[in-house]
């Protein structure tokens, strides 16, 4: 038996760009990269999260990880492909957590800023990330992209799905093969919980222990977050203070 505990909330008034599914012994949660002007693609962000979620779940028992994902995303390709540009460099993507079961393994997979944790049966927490956006050396200082303040749009044209940067899912299949994989043995497990990067921030900005974030429930880690995000001080004018925030927990019996 597998207790389940999801969340998702919005940053703003905006759009959740978040996007969560849970099955029987598997659950994924993926992160909409917040879209570049001439992207493109006809298609808003919550339209590519749920399309690819889709489109992963249909897939998860039948492949391994990386391969699931890759269909997926020729899967979705294949339903916008004759309107719009899937070349472009910044068409809309997400970053992916995926959890399942198979046999005596519980199997992950991370590409881009997601995160998963897993606490074991004696208490100890291993997380899995996938640290190369961070890692990113020489990077420009923001602009102002449509009311956001984010890197150039030519900046992250040359590192986005390229060696030597990050990688996300996008129109690119092959970025598939770039996730990070690995699996537990089933008896080891008692808890995962996948995040995206709007409630990393507990542990990356804030100073949380990845540990304490198993002591409260899903809502709790959200409303946290938000209070902490609130309560900074050190956000400029121009930066998004309050971002998408979701997180699956899995409990084993």
């Amino acid at each position: 038996m597998i207790e389940v505990m999801a969340a998702s909330r919005p940053g703003g008034a905006a759009a959740n760009e978040d996007f969560h599914l849970v099955g029987d012994g598997w659950a994924l949660v993926l992160d909409g990269i917040t879209r570049y002007p001439d992207d493109g693609c006809v298609h808003d962000v919550p339209w590519y999260v749920r399309l690819l979620g889709t489109a992963i779940a249909a897939r998860i028992g039948e492949a391994d990880l990386r391969t699931a994902l890759a269909q997926a995303i020729d899967a979705v390709n294949s339903l916008h492909a004759g309107g719009c540009d899937l070349a472009n460099p910044v068409s809309p993507g997400a970053t992916v957590a995926i959890v399942r079961r198979v046999g005596d393994r519980v199997e992950w997979l991370v590409l881009g800023d997601c995160a998963i944790a897993m606490r074991d049966r004696d208490g100890g927490v291993a997380v899995e990330s996938d640290g190369r956006l961070a890692g990113l050396a020489g990077t420009p200082a923001a602009v102002d992209v449509a009311g956001v303040w984010r890197w150039p749009v030519e900046y992250v044209a040359s590192v986005r799905n390229r060696e030597g940067g990050f990688w996300v899912a996008s129109a690119d299949p092959g970025a598939a093969d770039r996730a990070f994989t690995g699996s537990w043995p089933r008896e080891r497990v008692g808890e995962v919980l996948l995040c995206t990067d709007g409630l990393t921030r507990l542990v990356e900005r804030y100073g949380r222990e990845w540990p304490s974030l198993f002591e409260s429930g899903v809502e709790g880690l959200i409303d946290l977050v938000r209070e902490l995000e609130t309560d900074d001080t050190r956000f400029l004018p121009q930066s998004k203070r309050h971002d998408d925030a979701t997180a699956v927990r899995l409990r084993w019996g």
